[in-house]
């Protein structure tokens, strides 16, 4: 029997026992050791006698990881219902859970700490951090997409949209000169301020202050997705004005932020010399905002590009372009140049790359980052979290996230597997395997905490120049299959009747179909003819 078809018809009989498997020639075994790494992070904590599952303990790094354990992990709620249920007054959000004894507990003020003595917990949040409520949005979409639980996000709505007003009113945190989050003068979305101890991460009067892109590109995309999550709830009404902010948002940050070819790193709100020119400064939310959907398609392009070419520029001294930041600064914090995020390579970076890669015309170049990964992890076991620019390990983070990263790339970019609703229901199936001259490839995406998976089965002949399709899963899917190199060309031999068109984005060209509706009781064959 067919892989894909075994795979379906044990899904559709029993939806609790199979996993999400990833077979792709040399990422297979990428894959299954990115997935061991992030299932180390996972700890349990227990609150009034029920656990608390945390993938890991800050909730950052918990919804940056949950782009790959929503596939295998039963319980993505806990930590995130817990922080929502805690919400401050004020509409902020705790960010990391621990022993009641919790050395960041220190670091910021009494308001930003709750601690409960009968549990042995503490709840902080580090004052300085910008990024905790949109991202907490970014974590209600996700569970939402993989459980569909329609009850369970009307009681979450009232306190992400608390959260995000905080945002765009708190004047610790919106600059209503700009437009724009801002947070004190960080490395990205690190947590400690240039100038002062990194034991201190209040916002104290006086300290530096700048617009950072990601923070804003977490902010759009959070907008977007509540408008999303509240036409979901049925609460139509509000999702308008979500949208509006959304796009004037990104209108503001693209103007102010953007240099031309890339999203300037800090837009400081008051001078500080610290050696480097902010414009200079290529950081680690540039893949990030491409994939939040700030930047427009030539723009995307653009920070690829300038990736690669700073590949180009430095290779004599940096053995990947994956950079924390690039050039980093003399010192930062206690950090000199090169040390830590201050000019590190992240292993997060190369998978957020490779997937915004694959989804702006530059397949092969994703492809290159993803093999230079698998070599690495064939090498040392593992994805680091950080390295130095020879490629030795500089700890300093979890895993996982990095894992989590490269997982996302391979399911949603080289696989093309996308969710566009909830459940798998709406499906686009974009395999890229041409790209990475993979001919033969098995790919189940399964939601653990529902059990709802698309399937995809790819073969191709390049003998005949054909590609089969086998897909299962969705109750509808829409196709956007790349060409081999140099093929210009397709046409849907079967099934009759399917219409198809030529998109080419870049140098590349897919064949593409309007959703099509999927046998709820076997998969859909689909053959590709293309010269």
């Amino acid at each position: 029997m067919n892989a894909l078809l075994s795979i379906a018809l044990v899904l559709v009989a029993t939806p609790a026992e199979p996993a999400t498997t990833f077979q792709a020639g040399k990422f297979t075994p990428l894959f299954q050791t990115l997935q061991k790494q992030v299932q180390g992070d996972r700890h349990t904590f227990t609150r009034q006698g029920r656990p608390i599952a945390t993938n890991p303990s800050w909730v950052r790094d918990h919804i940056h990881e949950m782009k790959a354990y929503k596939f295998w992990e039963p319980d993505l709620t806990s930590f995130v219902d817990t922080l929502l249920n805690l919400q401050h007054p004020d509409g902020f959000f705790y960010e990391i859970i621990g022993d009641a004894s919790h050395d960041h507990q220190t670091f910021v003020s009494p308001k930003f700490v709750r601690i409960e003595p009968e549990n042995d917990l503490a709840f902080i949040r580090l004052e300085m951090e910008a990024d905790i409520e949109y991202l907490m949005v970014e974590a209600a979409y996700t569970i939402w997409q993989a459980t569909g639980d329609a009850d369970a996000l009307k009681k979450r709505l009232p306190r992400l949209e608390r959260a995000l007003e905080y945002d765009f009113s708190d004047p610790t945190r919106w600059d209503s000169k700009h437009g724009a989050l801002k947070r004190t003068f960080s490395i990205d979305t690190w947590d400690f301020t240039y100038g002062i101890s990194d034991h201190n991460r209040r916002i104290d009067p006086g300290l530096p202050m700048g617009i950072m892109h990601g923070d804003n590109s977490g902010l759009y995309q959070a907008c977007r997705q509540l408008a999303t999550l509240l036409r979901a709830a049925g609460e139509t009404e509000k999702a308008p004005a979500w949208d509006s902010r959304a796009e004037q948002l990104r209108q503001r940050i693209n103007d102010l932020c953007f240099n031309g070819k890339y999203y300037t790193h800090q837009i400081l709100l008051q001078p500080v010399d610290t050696g480097v020119d902010e414009k200079d400064i290529l950081s680690l939310s540039n893949p990030y905002d491409i994939s939040r959907g700030l930047p427009t398609h030539e723009m995307a392009v653009s920070i690829i590009d300038e990736y690669q070419a700073r590949r180009t520029k430095n290779t004599a001294t940096h053995f990947a372009e994956w950079y924390s930041i690039d050039p980093p600064y003399p010192k930062f914090g206690p950090y000199t140049a090169g040390k830590y995020i201050n000019g590190g390579i992240c292993g997060f970076v190369a998978g957020e790359l490779a997937k915004a890669a694959f989804n702006h015309g530059r397949e092969a170049y994703a492809v290159d980052i993803l093999n230079r990964v698998a070599d690495m992890v064939e090498k040392d076991g593992a994805l680091f979290f950080l390295y130095d620019v020879q490629g030795k390990d500089m700890g300093g983070g979890p895993r996982g996230w990095a894992a989590a990263a490269v997982i996302s790339a391979l399911i949603e970019g080289l696989a093309g597997i996308t969710d566009n609703s909830a459940l798998y229901h709406d499906t686009t199936f974009a395999p890229r395997f041409a790209a990475a001259g993979i001919d033969q490839a098995t790919v189940c995406a399964r939601y653990a905490p529902s059990g709802e998976y698309a399937a995809l089965e790819f073969n191709h002949d390049p003998a005949t120049k054909t590609i089969t399709l086998r897909i299962a899963g969705p109750k509808r899917a829409q196709l956007r299959i790349l060409l081999p190199p140099g093929a210009h060309a397709a046409s849907i031999a079967s099934p009759s009747g399917l219409d198809s068109k030529i998109e080419s984005i870049e140098a590349s060209h897919y064949l593409t179909t309007n959703p099509v509706p999927i046998p709820s009781n076997s998969p859909l064959d689909v053959l590709v003819q293309y010269k």
